[in-house]
């Protein structure tokens, strides 16, 4: 009889044992998930952060009057940047204040009615080495 009741308290001791581990396993299953999509999406928003930088670029090459389309991708990267921002900052702070430091500047001169060219040139060619390089350490 003795046998039989701790048999009877061993077992449900067990079994919440082995649902507790099977939880953990989960729910380390689900961080990592979550990690990986963090990242991934972080990749391809910066890929487009890049993309439309560099078409700013070559616009502040041209000797046209191309305010309006300097103003259009201004609006353009920052919204692109908006997407990516938190989990940036959340992932990669020290990243995120390096790459602010040059890209707000940029979204600032791109949205002036009368933008500098020099300066968006010389901002944009910034940013993109600084995307370029936060790409390549988290790829």
């Amino acid at each position: 009889m003795k046998k039989f009741l701790l048999f009877i308290g061993i077992v449900p001791i067990t079994s919440l044992m082995l649902v507790g581990f099977n939880n953990a396993e989960q729910h380390s299953d689900v961080r990592g998930m979550h990690e990986l999509s963090n990242k991934e999406d972080i990749l391809r928003g910066t890929s487009e952060v890049i993309t439309t930088t560099e078409e700013l670029k070559e616009l502040t090459e041209s000797d046209e009057n191309n305010s309006t389309e300097i103003n259009q991708l201004g609006e353009e990267i920052e919204k692109r940047w908006d997407r990516i921002e938190k989990k940036v900052e959340m992932d990669y702070p020290e990243d995120y204040t390096h790459i602010e430091e040059s890209l707000y500047p940029l979204i600032a001169m791109a949205n002036r009615e009368i933008p500098n060219k020099k300066q968006l040139h010389d901002l944009s060619k910034e940013t993109l080495e600084k995307l370029e390089n936060f790409k390549k350490k988290i790829n």
